[in-house]
């Protein structure tokens, strides 16, 4: 756990101080999209080498569904809701 955090923080300080060439920003944007692919893999082998998972996947699976459709709804209303309250149409009045 420290050594994420501490990766981090380098990589954060590393971004914040040092500026990098274009060439360098295109190298490290390639290299951070195989990093998220090696994760990505990573993790779906586990979670496949996991018989609990794989047994509980169609419950997974429906309670992620209902948790997705739940959060886009309920955020449109939200931003429904506040742009109807701040941001109201101010009509001319000519």
């Amino acid at each position: 756990m420290w050594a994420i955090i501490i990766s981090l923080c380098i990589g954060a300080a590393i971004g914040y101080f040092i500026n990098l060439s274009d060439k360098q920003k295109n190298y490290n944007s390639k290299l951070q999209q195989i990093g998220v692919v090696f994760l990505l893999f990573c993790m779906g082998a586990s979670a496949g080498a996991n018989k609990s998972i794989v047994n509980n996947l169609k419950n997974i699976g429906q309670i992620s569904v209902t948790f997705a459709v739940l959060t886009s709804i309920f955020s449109i209303i939200l931003v429904f809701f506040i742009t109807s309250r701040f941001m109201k149409v101010r009509e001319n009045n000519d």
